[in-house]
């Protein structure tokens, strides 16, 4: 028996998980306890609400218990368990929720306590949660009869090694979202990353394999797979450290490299570029009748002649091809919008230079402004005073501070403008010098468009050419000797 748990918020959010009915074959609430309606998202809501009393904000705990499905269990043990693991956690007497799940024949229950304890107007502890789960995890398989599970903390046997998952909560839902093994996926990576040379030899390996490098918003480079899904190289590869894998790959340009979202763009029009070749490729495997013979005079075989050079010839490529024009046409809007995008954030980013040399200039001037003064004005108390004595006796004494000072301004402010328009120059250069990069970075993408669906159109024309040399359907084989052609197809 397995139990997991956390503290959390967002009520409604948590409701409407708890109410799906897509992922899930049968929903059921078994326990409405101490809330005031039996609808779930009011009762969570309720639950959410007591924590306005406390300085806290993650009001609920969820829980969810999930028992081997070769122990069917009844409604009375399903209670029991929640009533233990409300013993381990310390949850007595609070309000809960319990929801029943079944998910591909498979049943497990959700609890939500609510954590507010209404007498003292606090939050009841979520610490060491991990040890408590366990705990109350044994105890249950003790009563029930259940097969122990192995775990990290109470369950744990220290003699023997720490037991780990084969796949984290985040891979599993990589995998549920893109229907992708994550360890057949580092299998792939990590021999492609094993035969490579060198870090360009990777690349173009990973491309020919249906991925793409990218850069990282929060990693230096990551790997986006067909499905669009970002992964950390360093965990891609099994056999390898993050240093060693630095050293190889160290001759690829990270700044020709696309970014995330440029590369899930590019892994959609793959995919869809994919799917349209596979639906001509499937349309062309269901044509099973046997093409004319055309006989010329001499009763030969005029067809096979004039197919005999096209054979050999290569593809001929459609000038405008829809497909083409229409995926383009998608990836032009998308640079359109990165465009868009891309002066909108440079004009924030020149304010706010902008503002930050002002303030600095304005710091400056303040202090110089001070300097100036203690200078003219002299420094100790009987200084000052013999300084207005004396100007009182001689006012010219004060107009020939007063020009000074001014002509010191007009000094500083031919200073400070230049300082302005040279960090404007310096922002204005590096915009540009970025706006290149990234037209650069599009024209690349426009040409990777070009060169996969060049690449669909002579898969589908040498398709086309072996159903011509041989009009059989593809599991025809007089002799038997022959395996059925499973086609060339594009998916890997």
């Amino acid at each position: 028996m397995i139990i997991k748990g956390a503290s959390r918020a967002a009520p409604a959010k948590l409701a409407k998980h708890l109410e799906r009915e897509d992922t899930n074959e049968r929903v059921e609430a078994l326990e409405f306890r101490d809330v005031p309606l039996e609808d779930l998202e009011h009762a969570l809501r309720h639950m959410q609400m007591l924590t306005a009393g406390t300085r806290g904000y993650k009001g609920l705990y969820h829980a969810n218990i999930d028992p081997h499905a070769d122990y069917p269990m009844t409604r009375e043990q399903w209670e029991r368990c929640a009533d233990v693991l409300e013993q381990e956690l310390g949850f007595e007497g609070q309000p809960r929720v319990i929801v029943l799940h079944k998910k591909e024949g498979r049943e497990h229950i959700h609890v939500v306590w609510a954590r507010t304890d209404v007498e003292t107007m606090t939050l009841r502890s979520d610490a060491f949660t991990y040890g408590k789960h366990e705990r109350a995890s044994a105890r249950l398989e003790e009563e029930f009869g259940h097969e122990h599970v192995p775990g990290k903390w109470y369950k744990r046997d220290m003699e023997q090694e720490l037991p780990m998952a084969e796949l984290n909560h985040a891979e599993w839902q990589q995998m549920e979202r893109s229907q992708l093994d994550p360890r057949e996926r580092k299998a792939e990576i990590t021999g492609l990353y094993e035969r490579a040379d060198n870090g360009q030899a990777f690349q173009n390996a990973l491309e020919d394999a249906g991925y793409l490098l990218a850069r990282g918003d929060r990693r230096a480079i990551v790997v986006v797979d067909i499905a669009g899904e970002v992964h950390s190289l360093n965990r891609q590869v099994t056999s390898a450290k993050a240093k060693e894998i630095r050293e190889k790959i160290a001759d690829i340009d990270m700044s020709a490299l696309p970014d995330v979202n440029a590369a899930r763009e590019l892994q959609e029009q793959r995919r869809d570029a994919r799917n349209s070749a596979k639906g001509r490729a499937d349309a062309e495997e269901g044509r099973t009748e046997t093409p004319e013979i055309d006989r010329g005079p001499d009763g030969a075989d005029q067809s096979q002649k004039r197919d005999a050079p096209a054979q050999d010839a290569p593809p001929i490529l459609a000038p405008e091809d829809p497909a083409l024009m229409e995926a383009s046409a998608e990836l032009e809007q998308n640079h359109e919008r990165r465009r868009e995008y891309f002066e909108q954030d440079w004009e924030k980013r020149i304010a706010r230079e902008m503002d930050l040399v002002n303030r600095q200039i304005r710091e400056r001037r303040e202090i110089e402004r001070k300097t100036d003064w203690k200078e003219m004005e002299g420094k100790s108390g009987f200084e000052r005073f013999d300084h207005k004595l004396k100007d009182r006796l001689d006012r010219k004494r004060v107009r020939d501070r007063h020009d000074e000072r001014q002509a010191r301004e007009k000094e500083r402010d031919a200073r400070d403008a230049e300082r302005r328009e040279a960090r404007m120059e310096e922002l204005l250069r590096d915009r540009e010098r970025h706006r290149d990069k990234m037209e650069r970075t599009f024209e690349r993408e426009h040409q990777q468009l070009e060169e996969m669906h060049r690449r669909d159109q002579e898969r589908a024309r040498q398709q086309e050419l072996d159903r011509a040399r041989d009009p059989s359907p593809p599991d025809f084989d007089p002799s038997g000797d022959r395996p059925p052609d499973r086609g060339g197809g594009y998916d890997r």
